[in-house]
């Protein structure tokens, strides 16, 4: 872990999840973490207390009530000092005694952090309906037909003479196909539904607030770095 990826302003948590302050200043072996506003109580905290650090959080561990307990108040004897708008001041007692004289006004202001909930927005609803519709198909079937064949014989005597018998006849049977109509239900296609992600952008606005220095003199006063700093 590199103490100089922390940044000022950033949020510093006991080993309980308690909120000790706010990253006001980082030297090499420990890190100034403010309470307040206006005459906050600074913890002098070791990077030997630091367990971790993601993204705008540091986590110590000990807890909150054990940061009060430890004594983090005094100032340590030396440390290059990082101060709010990331200048390095190398500092030795000398130093650290120059800010035991002087008071500090911390000038905070509010950043816009965006928040994103899953939530559901509508509902496809995917069913079935029976739906009819007249269909006509060939089919081919076979049928009989009586064909008669007639074909002349030679003349020659008969053994029976003109009507004897009656009336002679025969049975030809006479077949044919018929077609009856037979349903069966086939799939014929098959529906996958799933959603798919889509990826856009989406402006989001608010007002924020942001507390700026108002110094005013009176007499014959001369004030140096009164410049506000310059907005991100």
């Amino acid at each position: 872990m590199n103490v100089r990826d922390i940044k000022h302003g950033w949020d510093v948590y006991g080993a309980d999840d308690e909120k000790v302050g706010d990253v006001s200043e980082v030297q090499d072996t420990y890190i100034v973490v403010s309470k307040g506003l206006f005459f906050p109580s600074e913890r002098y905290i070791p990077v030997s207390a630091i367990t971790r650090v993601e993204h705008d959080r540091v986590y110590l561990n000990v807890t909150k009530d054990e940061v009060k307990a430890r004594g983090w108040d005094r100032v340590p004897e030396t440390g290059t000092l990082t101060g709010a708008a990331g200048e390095r001041r190398e500092g030795t007692t000398g130093a650290a005694a120059g800010r035991e004289g002087a008071e500090r006004v911390q000038l905070r202001e509010e950043e816009l952090r965006a928040r994103k909930e899953s939530v559901q927005t509508g509902e496809a609803r995917i069913g079935k309906e029976v739906v009819s519709e007249e269909q006509t198909i060939e089919v081919p079937r076979m049928r009989e037909e009586v064909e008669v064949e007639r074909r002349p014989i030679d003349r020659r005597p008969s053994d029976r003479p003109v009507g004897e018998g009656g009336d002679e006849t025969i049975d030809v049977p006479v077949r044919e196909e018929q077609v009856s109509v037979e349903k069966q239900p086939v799939v014929t296609e098959e529906l996958n539904v799933r959603t798919r992600p889509v990826q856009e952008t989406e402006e989001v606005s608010g007002t924020v607030r942001r507390e700026e220095a108002r110094i005013e003199g009176e007499g014959d006063v001369d004030v140096r770095g009164d410049e506000p700093r310059r907005q991100r």
